[in-house]
């Protein structure tokens, strides 16, 4: 009989652990419950908010038996007791000034910010790909111009720009000589250009995580990362074993232990069958 008891497998959820348009696959959820139904600790680390989570997961408690990696890092929850376990806040009102500058810079860039209760979408930039985010069914927030936003009381996680690619390559050369000590930057497509606090990462979470199990277990855990994008990258350069899909970035494959099938053919769940090879 297997025994994963020592694993912590963290799986970023789009591009990775997800099918295509958000779908669950039944050979990743099949493969999950036999790693876990022998011994293994299955979560995700991901740049999504737990509300959306909630959307496209109908039962998050079941799926992941230890707290979520969520916010590429920054908020960890345990969907079980429905309890925030460890936050990293960004510095909210130096967010809103870059925010601001951003908005001088490219009037073509939506952004948004992560919040406990989900997005904070800037109501004077909306460009078509914030419009197809606020129109979908797995959208929760609040839609505000970011002039108006309350940066003094405010609980922000991580902030998203949405533009082409060449958009945000500019915006972040430009942004990096005098925010780059306080932010990361990240990117998790090449329409998705991402922050979160300094040393705030998928890396730092799943470090925060084992170490909660190795308090609770009493021995040592090996981490297990797949994911496909730059914001996974940090994850899988930390961890104990590494994997990507098929369909991720080169720099990805170059970091990452194994390479698995695409993301459509279940790539989690080959990832499972290697474990159990090893």
């Amino acid at each position: 009989m297997p025994d994963f008891s020592r694993f912590l497998l963290a799986s970023d959820l789009d591009g990775t652990f997800f099918g295509p348009h958000a779908t669950l696959l039944e050979r990743n959820l099949k493969a999950v419950d036999y790693f876990k139904a022998h011994g293994g600790h299955f979560t995700t680390a991901t740049g999504r908010v737990v509300p959306n989570i909630n959307r496209v997961i109908s039962d998050c408690g079941s799926l992941f038996n230890v707290p979520a990696i969520t916010s590429n890092g920054a908020y960890i929850y345990d969907y079980a007791t429905e309890t925030v376990i460890h936050k990293t806040e960004l510095n909210a009102p130096a967010l809103k000034d870059l925010i601001l500058k951003v908005e001088e810079m490219n009037p073509n860039i939506g952004m948004r910010v992560s919040t406990d209760m989900g997005f904070l979408v800037n109501a004077s930039r909306i460009n078509p790909m914030i419009e197809r985010e606020i129109s979908s069914p797995h959208f929760v927030g609040e839609i505000i111009p970011a002039k108006d936003w309350d940066a003094e009381n405010a609980h922000w996680y991580k902030v998203v720009l949405r533009g082409t690619h060449e958009e945000l390559c500019a915006v972040r050369d430009t942004l990096y000589p005098a925010w780059g000590e306080l932010f990361e930057f990240c990117s998790s497509s090449p329409t998705l250009f991402e922050m979160e606090a300094k040393g705030c990462t998928k890396a730092t979470g799943v470090a925060y995580v084992a170490h909660l199990l190795e308090e609770r277990c009493g021995y040592p855990i090996t981490t297990v990362t797949v994911g496909d994008q730059e914001n996974d990258l940090p994850m899988l350069r930390e961890a104990d074993v590494s994997a990507c899909p098929e369909n991720a970035l080169e720099s990805v494959k170059a970091a990452a232990k194994w390479q698995l099938c695409h993301h459509a053919d279940g790539c989690v769940a080959e990832l499972i069958e290697r474990l159990e090879n090893m």
